[in-house]
């Protein structure tokens, strides 16, 4: 079972992993029992354990409570366009639609306060009032992504856009919202992370705790003025990020592309 000079857990991962990755053990098949495992490899059930928690945090498995441990299917990624800012209405419903598929979002909004690090994103005040919005986002019913959005209310509060979700703009996205106040956004910010699930996101989103998740922190701003920030969270499993980044002529120094072949 492999280098004799690795531990035992990790010689059973790689000997689990070889199986899975090879189909010997296809997706949707269950992994023998930690006795079964045991007898079978000839590891005590410690190092067998500590295997099939690697192997979990890897992706590669998902424990189903009452039921045992089975091989994950392994989802085909998704290319997400995160440049579709140009075009009226939801990023979201527009890139989803373009992928075949029909989009769909539950929503709850509060009133809530800007924390230290919200009011360093927003350009505000801690404990200013701010609009939270929580989103569940689906394509074809299944769900794909979660988002926390916070809006200044000292910029929509009392405008018919207050409420994200609700008013004559429901659904159409921060650019149309905001432009329809006299704030239209003139970019957009984002930076991009990974980290492990949380349990709340796991329940949400229907992939099991040890997924990777990549994170976007996203703000809408309207010249200097931030009018939206967001987080957002998917499945790095599921989804692969595109971007689209302009160069301006003025990159290509004196001469423009013809400076290349001058020499």
């Amino acid at each position: 079972m492999g280098d004799l000079s690795r531990p035992a857990y990790l010689r059973l991962a790689d000997a689990l992993r070889t199986e899975i990755l090879s189909g010997q053990r296809p997706p949707g098949s269950r992994i023998p029992s930690i006795a079964e495992l045991h007898r079978e490899y000839d590891v005590s059930e410690q190092p067998v354990r500590q295997a099939l928690r690697v192997l979990t945090a890897e992706g590669l498995i998902e424990g189903r409570p009452g039921s045992g441990t089975y091989v994950r299917e392994r989802p085909t990624l998704i290319r997400v366009a995160r440049g579709r800012y140009r075009a009226p209405g939801s990023p979201y419903a527009a890139e989803s639609r373009e992928r075949g598929v029909e989009p769909g979002w539950s929503h709850a909004s509060q009133k809530t306060f800007a924390t230290l690090a919200l009011a360093a994103r927003l350009g505000v005040t801690e404990g200013d009032p701010l609009m939270q919005t929580q989103y569940v986002f689906r394509g074809d019913g299944v769900p794909t992504q979660l988002a926390t959005s916070w809006e200044p209310l000292a910029l929509s509060g009392g405008t018919p856009i207050a409420l994200p979700e609700m008013g004559p703009l429901a659904g159409e996205g921060v650019v149309m919202r905001f432009a329809s106040i006299g704030l239209t956004p003139t970019r957009v910010t984002e930076d991009v992370a990974a980290r492990p699930i949380l349990e709340a996101e796991a329940t949400s989103l229907g992939v099991p705790l040890g997924t990777t998740v990549l994170t976007i922190e996203r703000t809408h701003w309207a010249g200097e003025t931030a009018v939206e920030t967001a987080d957002l969270v998917m499945a790095a499993d599921r989804f692969r990020l595109a971007y689209e980044i302009e160069v301006p002529p003025e990159a290509a120094g004196p001469g423009g592309t013809s400076a290349r072949f001058s020499q």
